[in-house]
């Protein structure tokens, strides 16, 4: 009795898996059709067997197929907020519970929620592959990192992945779906061309302790993706073929105030959400402080990352 209950509660505590034919499935099912009857016509017992035993084979493919995805678990964590055009690192964790290995095993995401056809299988390409895993060993959890594409500023649904495997034959394909409801913060894309505000004063005072700055040259530093390109130092390129930017320093009490009326030159609101974006991120390596100032909203100078954070939170829900 306690086996029957537990089967029961595993069977609802699992999604639904389903499984069907590939093209190649469909093919090796034609093959059998037209070898059936070459055999019935041509009386031959041999070609019998050998159609009949490919057909076991089959069968057996599909219940093996279906056991290697229904003993798997997959539970997802918590993804970081990322910048449009890149990727969200979804975390995964794939158990398998059972006392067999699980083989061959993709994992997808939607790459398209609009997408209208008419055919069914026609469904099956709005998926692209995140991530595989080989293989799972019994009584194994496995975490995974799936790269889901960060589509544009703004909030981001994780929406639909799926789970699939074509075990043992690649004749079958079977699969179930993960719903996940979370969503992501996608901030916008640093880009821009203009060079950063020059630091202005600040009320903290008059300390002249050293920091990161654009004031008075400090030396070079191996470039960063995101950095400014008029601070690469392409003389130094030239010279040993290693990027570097040039570093400079301020004075603590100033700090760089990056203002909405400092981009009213770009066209477009997204264009000019990248500009600030580009120069927050640039101020943030180089260790300046810096404010922000958007209609209706300004922020405090600071350095660290909580205010870093806090000023590309502002860009992305930003509503002009």
């Amino acid at each position: 009795m306690q086996f029957i209950l537990s089967r029961f509660r595993r069977a609802h505590s699992q999604p639904r898996v389903f499984i069907l034919p590939n093209r190649y499935g469909y093919g090796f099912a034609l093959l059998l059709v037209v070898m059936l009857l070459g055999a019935i016509n041509y009386n031959n017992s041999l070609a019998h067997l050998l159609v009949f035993l490919l057909a076991a084979m089959g069968h057996v493919a599909m219940h093996h197929c279906y056991r290697n995805v229904s003993r798997l678990s997959c539970k997802p964590g918590k993804a970081s907020n990322s910048f449009a055009g890149s990727h969200i690192q979804l975390p995964i964790s794939v158990s398998n519970s059972s006392a067999q290995a699980i083989c061959q095993i993709a994992i997808a995401s939607m790459d398209n929620e609009k997408f209208r056809s008419w055919l069914p299988f026609r469904h099956f390409t709005r998926y692209r592959l995140r991530q595989q895993l080989t293989r799972l060993e019994p009584q194994q959890t496995q975490t995974l990192s799936l790269p889901i594409p960060a589509k544009q500023r703004g909030w981001q649904k994780i929406g639909r992945l799926r789970v699939s495997s074509v075990y043992p034959l690649g004749l079958l394909n079977c699969w179930f779906f993960l719903e996940i409801d979370d969503e992501v913060l996608i901030y916008p894309k640093p880009f821009g061309n203009k060079p950063m505000p020059n630091a202005g004063e600040g009320d903290e005072g008059k300390a002249m302790t050293q920091m990161v700055g654009n004031d008075d040259f400090a030396g070079f530093r191996r470039f960063r993706p995101g950095e400014n390109h008029h601070q690469i130092a392409w003389k130094a390129l030239a010279r040993d073929d290693i990027l570097r930017t040039k570093q400079y320093t301020m004075p603590s009490a100033q700090h760089r105030q990056f203002r909405w009326q400092d981009v009213a030159d770009i066209v477009g609101t997204e264009n000019k959400l990248s500009q600030l974006c580009q120069w927050i991120c640039t101020a943030h390596q180089q260790g300046s402080r810096f404010s922000l100032q958007l209609p209706g909203q300004s922020i405090a100078a600071g350095n660290d990352s909580a205010h870093f954070h806090l000023c590309l939170r502002a860009l992305a829900v930003y509503e002009g």
